[in-house]
């Protein structure tokens, strides 16, 4: 395992990640098997050296642009944001309950639990990725601009 003391990726770390990821393909890739990075295009250099290291292993890497990069974040819409109401919920509910009381561990784990069961769902990670037009791919899904072109509720 390799790890950074700081919080953004590197070029040997991408190097690294993608030689991890590659032993985890139990089929292998091929043209009906294929694998897909997306990058978010901040602070990290794609260097030739990672291409190359990116076309040896047979996957295929897309940047995603940074001026509506956050329209393009498929699962901080469709789970990371309602997984945070639905926590902070669950927090309000209990404290009330319990006049206020410090929460202990277990309470903590089972806030999570519940709001993972609620929000991490994969109709909501396969719908945001429609929306956004990733997959199925849809270059008409998304105008940079404004972002999605088509709104659609979980």
């Amino acid at each position: 395992m390799v790890m950074q003391s700081k919080a953004w990726m590197t070029t040997f770390l991408f190097k690294e990640f993608v030689s991890f990821f590659k032993r985890f393909i139990p089929s292998g890739i091929s043209l009906t098997n294929k694998h897909l990075f997306i990058l978010d295009g901040h602070g990290f250099d794609v260097t030739l050296e990672v291409i190359g290291q990116v076309k040896e292993f047979e996957l295929d890497m897309i940047t995603l642009p940074l001026p509506k990069f956050h329209a393009l974040q498929p699962l901080n819409v469709a789970c990371f944001k309602p997984f945070k109401i639905t926590f902070r919920k669950e927090i309000n509910i209990t404290m009330v309950r319990r006049k206020f009381i410090k929460p202990n561990k277990i309470t903590l784990v089972r806030w999570v639990d519940l709001a993972l069961d609620l929000t991490l769902t994969r109709k909501n990670i396969m719908l945001r990725f429609k929306v956004i037009g990733i997959w199925p791919f849809n270059p008409r899904a998304m105008d940079l601009k404004t972002g999605p072109s088509t709104l659609y509720t979980l």
